[in-house]
């Protein structure tokens, strides 16, 4: 049996996906950038937060995510302690994705193990009950 070999011409059509996500979110990046979440103004606020007053594992990635891409890491660790680690899966995982439809798959990851799932749903949640500790007011975004 021979491989075929595809263009990329051919590989355009599902690049559409990946290509419209990243622009999504690149759109997305700049503008929580460029305008201060904390005005107030363009914003939804958090529905689990709404709803519970208590926060949650993502409250406070907006806020995060603008000090973050301002420069200002320490700003963007008080809010939420995990946006580098939530960005930086994000850009990995659309990074590979787009490889993997562009017929380039990282040969390195073939899965995550099923104990890394466990475990990053273990410290979300950890972090979410210490942040709601009333003796704990640092964590709170």
């Amino acid at each position: 049996m021979t491989a075929t070999v595809t263009s990329v011409s051919e590989r355009l059509p599902a690049l559409a996906a990946p290509l419209a996500c990243g622009c999504c979110l690149l759109a997305g990046t700049a503008y929580v950038t460029a305008v201060d979440p904390e005005a107030g103004v363009g914003f939804l606020p958090c529905p689990f937060r709404t709803l519970t007053g208590l926060w949650c594992p993502g409250c406070g990635l907006t806020r995060a995510t603008h000090h973050l891409f301002r420069g200002d890491l320490g700003q963007a660790l008080r809010f939420n302690l995990f946006v580098v680690l939530i960005l930086g899966g994000l850009a990995v995982t659309w990074l590979v994705w787009t490889l993997h439809v562009a017929g380039r798959p990282l040969r390195r990851i073939t899965h995550v193990p099923n104990w890394a799932y466990a475990g990053a749903i273990t410290v979300l949640a950890a972090f979410a009950v210490v942040r709601n500790l009333p003796f704990v007011p640092g964590l709170r975004g």
